[in-house]
């Protein structure tokens, strides 16, 4: 070799490393210290690739003129529609148990959660198996076409795709059950993603493999709600009598006089404490405390009406929408209970 230039091509990033790099020390100077003696040149596989493709090209030129058509081959492409479901799953095996988590979406952004507990023991990689399964089950049931399959499972994915092959036999029989349902669909992709990007369907799996279910009994679907308020403030806003009395009344009494409304339970009268702990009275008028270091005077009826109007549409009203209104409102320093409600 020593009479010949030598052209290396190679895709690992240590050989590059070792010709590129200008200062080396220990094993690696010694390495290119031998190597030193013969021309080398290092060349990724890729740039080969596309040197070889343009080579060919310019060895077999086309000769003669050619009738180039402008019709689009695959006409349906053009009037294709954006029906694509996504498909989470997330399989779940601990001490607790074994459960399996599947989210559909809808072209629509309709979400469908299903949680399913296993009475059998499984690996992880099996449970992981059982959720994509059972998730593309549930899809033809309700005439699922175009299914887009995502997971953190890189080994489900990666079989799925055919990127990897299975090995182990436990996962053989599950790996054959995954491709019987593939052809039933018209497109079907598989994607890995993060587990961060995958925490809906991960939820629903840790949930169904924590959760003791007696036998013969019935659960009702789970209602998660989103709540924008702590849980004392919707017990006074509900519980608030239409008395022609301002909102704070209950507050003031309580501060100025430790009273308690006339009737109310103890988990109401520890809910009114903790609230009042959040309001002073300073020269007469009640403020609401801030971490900002500037007070919220408590307003109600026709003044807090009167604020709303001057700063959306009064002098050098910028017109906003309501959540924005709402927080200005507390930037000049005024609070109401129901301020961000009336402000949309």
């Amino acid at each position: 070799m020593l009479a010949y230039s030598v052209k290396l091509i190679s895709r690992m990033d240590p050989l590059k490393y070792l010709f590129e790099k200008p200062a080396l020390t220990g094993k690696l100077a010694r390495w290119l210290l031998m190597l030193a003696e013969f021309d080398i040149k290092y060349i990724t596989r890729k740039s080969v690739k596309g040197k070889a493709v343009a080579e060919f090209l310019a060895d077999h030129p086309v000769e003669g003129p050619e009738d180039i058509e402008f019709e689009f081959p695959y006409e349906n492409v053009m009037t294709a529609t954006n029906d694509v479901w996504m498909l989470y799953f997330d399989g779940a095996a601990n001490q607790k148990g074994f459960g399996i988590g599947v989210l559909l979406v809808s072209p629509e952004g309709s979400h469908i959660p299903l949680a399913f507990k296993l009475n059998f023991e499984v690996t992880n990689n099996q449970s992981k198996y059982e959720a994509c399964i059972v998730g593309m089950e549930a899809a033809l049931e309700i005439g699922v076409e175009r299914l887009e399959v995502v997971g953190d499972s890189n080994l489900v994915v990666s079989q799925a795709n055919g990127e990897w092959k299975v090995k182990e036999d436990k996962l053989k029989l599950y790996h054959q059950d995954l491709e019987d349902l593939i052809p039933r669909f018209q497109t079907v992709t598989f994607t890995h993603v993060p587990r961060l990007k995958n925490r809906f369907a991960d939820a629903l799996a840790t949930l169904a493999s924590m959760v003791e279910i007696p036998a013969g009994v019935k659960l009702r679907p789970i209602t998660i709600e989103q709540r924008d308020k702590p849980v004392f403030e919707y017990v006074m806003i509900v519980n608030e009598p239409n008395d022609g009395l301002p909102w704070y009344h209950d507050i003031w009494n309580f501060i100025e006089k430790g009273e308690y409304p006339v009737g109310t339970e103890k988990k109401d009268q520890i809910a009114l404490r903790r609230l009042a702990s959040q309001y002073i009275i300073c020269g007469g008028k009640l403020y609401r405390r801030s971490h900002c270091g500037t007070h919220k005077l408590c307003v109600h009826g026709t003044e807090a009406t009167m604020i709303m109007e001057e700063i959306h549409e009064g002098v050098c009203g910028p017109h906003m929408n309501g959540i924005m209104l709402a927080k200005k409102i507390l930037r000049q320093g005024y609070y109401w209970s129901t301020m961000e409600t009336e402000c949309v």
